[in-house]
């Protein structure tokens, strides 16, 4: 039997969470005292694997935070088929606001929503961060198992200096991909990079490249990232 910490599905799990960016957020409702309050909101995550989330403090899930901080975070694998044989990794945490001296993570949310900066500067909205304290993953019919945080969570030796400077030197093979798979003379940027993966905006949309991490390496993550390319992307024939 598979030990559970070499578990493959795990690392499903893993790429899941950071690579899904938008998620159902549960909240404790305040104005329905006892029943549970969802969400639709965009997130990604910080170095230490927590989910980031820019909410409003007009919104009613944020006073509901406000009031409990105990909340519920609960991502899906996109699939036209069965859901209930899809990918689903529910995540109950706290919630609580993000310093606004910690420029890494808010430098972190505008790369990859950086149409989002004017309700931080305009509007008060505030990035909050979700501290995981477990998880609940389903990876199919009786699959369904609890996780501990460490089993999902992974920390990015990268500081937000060197994940730039990879992003940057790693920027003419998102041109090339713009060239030729770009639709409608919408650019594919690099968000994001990790030794795991790469996400990737092409317009508003988000995506994830998995990588067979864990690299750090500037010459390591070009070849993966080529590979992985040329496998999700082939070349159009003529």
């Amino acid at each position: 039997m598979t030990a559970p910490e070499d578990d493959p599905r795990f690392e499903e799990a893993r790429q899941l969470w950071a690579g899904r960016f938008q998620a159902v957020l549960t909240t404790h409702s305040i104005a329905e005292p006892g029943y549970p309050f969802g969400s639709l909101v965009p997130y990604c995550l910080d170095r230490e694997g927590s989910a980031l989330l820019l909410l409003s403090h007009l919104a009613q899930h944020t006073k509901n935070l406000s009031a409990d901080a105990r909340c519920g975070l609960c991502v899906a694998e996109a699939t036209e088929g069965d859901v209930q044989q899809s990918l689903r990794l529910s995540c109950l945490g706290d919630a609580e606001p993000v310093d606004p001296s910690d420029r890494d993570s808010h430098a972190r949310w505008f790369r990859y929503f950086p149409s989002s900066r004017p309700y931080a500067e305009q509007l008060n909205f505030r990035l909050y961060r979700i501290r995981p304290a477990r998880f609940h993953f389903n990876g199919g019919f009786a699959t369904a198992r609890w996780l501990g945080r460490d089993r999902v969570l992974r920390h990015s030796p990268l500081g937000d200096s060197e994940e730039v400077s990879l992003l940057r030197a790693l920027g003419d093979l998102t041109d090339q991909l713009s060239t030729r798979w770009g639709a409608s003379g919408t650019s594919i940027r690099a968000a994001g990079v990790d030794p795991w993966g790469l996400d990737l905006a092409h317009g508003e949309r988000l995506s994830r490249i998995p990588l067979p991490g864990p690299l750090t390496t500037l010459a390591a993550l070009r070849d993966a990232l080529q590979a992985a390319w040329a496998e999700q992307w082939p070349p159009p024939t003529s």
